[in-house]
Order: structure tokens, then sequence, then C-alpha cells
């Protein structure tokens, strides 16, 4: 039996090498996608997974992922909890966990998060700003070994 709208078909040409470690998995569901023919301006707020493999401006916020694929150009601000850019964005990134930039992707904007992964050929132009050191470890910082 034949399935109506392609509901099955592999995504052939976008799949992703997700790091080692990543927040993210290779099977990620997707509740919201903007396709590699599509192009959307606005603001896109969502509670699930948002994966772009089209052009999107505007804003981006959700309580969960957001990938960026890699024919994804995108030209926003993104609000999300981890975020895989293996296309390219213009636009400040702030992320709950992680940020992933793969070999072939690009970010020219700041990001905020603790945890920022740069694949070796990535492309980053921008500030990384991390949480702060509470002010009574501040003074102990350089003291400590790493492992203490």
């Amino acid at each position: 039996m034949a399935r109506m709208f392609g509901g099955n078909q592999s995504r052939t040409g976008n799949e992703l090498s997700v790091p080692q470690g990543s927040n993210i998995k290779p099977d990620e569901h997707i509740e919201t996608s903007i396709g590699s023919t599509a192009s959307l301006k606005g603001e896109l707020k969502a509670e699930g997974s948002i994966r772009i493999d089209g052009f999107f401006e505007g804003h981006i916020e959700t309580a969960a992922n957001v990938i960026i694929g890699p024919t994804g150009k995108v030209m926003a601000d993104i609000k999300a909890r981890n975020v895989l850019v293996a296309g390219r964005i213009k636009g400040n990134i702030e992320a709950l966990e992680r940020v992933e930039v793969l070999n072939a992707g690009g970010v020219l904007g700041d990001i905020d998060c603790p945890k920022v992964f740069l694949e070796e050929g990535a492309i980053f132009k921008g500030q990384v700003r991390m949480p702060q050191i509470p002010d009574e470890e501040e003074a102990r910082f350089l003291l400590e070994s790493p492992n203490e």
C-alpha cells in the first residue's frame, strides 16, 4: 500500500553526521520542518524540535532543539535547548545546553551557551559567552587545578 505525501521516504542528501557526545540524536523527532525549497520570514515559536533546510529570516524560539541542515540558511536570532548547525546562520544563538557547528556549517553572530562544539572546518565569527563563575569560585579559579 502506497503512503500518501511520502510519509516514510528517506531524506537522502539531508542526513547529518552528528558528533559524538551530541545532545541531538540522529533520529531526532522533528515537529516543525522547513524544506530545502521553502523560504519563510517571521517569528517561529514551537515546543518541539525544529529543522530548517531552506531559508528563514526572523526569530526562532523553542523549548527543544533547532537543527540547521546542510542546505539551511538562517538570518535570525535563535533561542533553544540545543542548536546544531550544518548550514549557515547570521544571528545570535542562545542555548540552554549546547551549540554545535559542524565542519560545513557557519555562524556569524554571538553564542550564549554553557557548551560549544566547533568541528574542524566550521566557520565562526562572533563572541562566545558561557555562564559566569560565581564570585566565591572566581578567587580560587587560578589557584586550583582543573580536576579539583
